[in-house]
């Protein structure tokens, strides 16, 4: 009868063991979970622009790949790694800013159902402010993407403003 109360190397052992088993398991369980909240692709132009920008000031190059792209998706899911990166470096460059603000739209592209254009002014660190056109596209896989800066309409980076 006494048999029943002994604890033997291997109660001992497996009690040792399945705390350890249980974290395992809860940080593998993690590492393989979905994406965090600012990893979603966004579902409205709104939603893209405004965390395109909050990437820019952030020269969050990463970040800027999987909300700027084509109707394809995002580029970072498509585009060589180097290209990419070599592109979305000059786009940070000449949107570096201070601030910035919304002022019209969403406004729908004639002839491009799938294509919302914004205008936005670029408050930079010199003073400087320009408005310029930005264009985003609904991507075939969901949400939507920036398309085009126009980087033709903004004066060079560090430069003198226009008048």
């Amino acid at each position: 009868m006494s048999s029943y109360l002994r604890i033997t190397p291997f109660t001992l052992e497996v009690s040792l063991v399945r705390p350890r088993l249980a974290v395992l398991v809860a940080l593998g369980a993690l590492a393989c979970g979905s994406p965090g909240p600012d990893k979603v692709a966004p579902q409205s132009p709104q939603q893209t622009l405004t965390q395109f920008m909050s990437a820019v000031k952030a020269n969050d190059i990463s970040r800027m790949g999987t909300l700027w792209g084509s109707d394809r998706g995002p580029a970072a899911s498509w585009m060589k790694s180097d290209e990419l990166k070599e592109r979305l470096t000059v786009i940070q460059k000449y949107l570096d800013h201070a601030g910035y603000r919304v002022v019209e739209g969403p406004l729908p592209v004639a002839g491009h159902d799938n294509t919302m254009s914004f205008r936005v002014e670029l408050q930079r660190a010199n003073g400087c402010a320009v408005v310029f056109p930005v264009d985003l596209v609904r991507a075939k896989g969901g949400g939507w993407v920036v398309n085009d800066v126009h980087l033709a309409s903004l004066s060079t980076p560090g430069g003198a403003c226009r008048q």
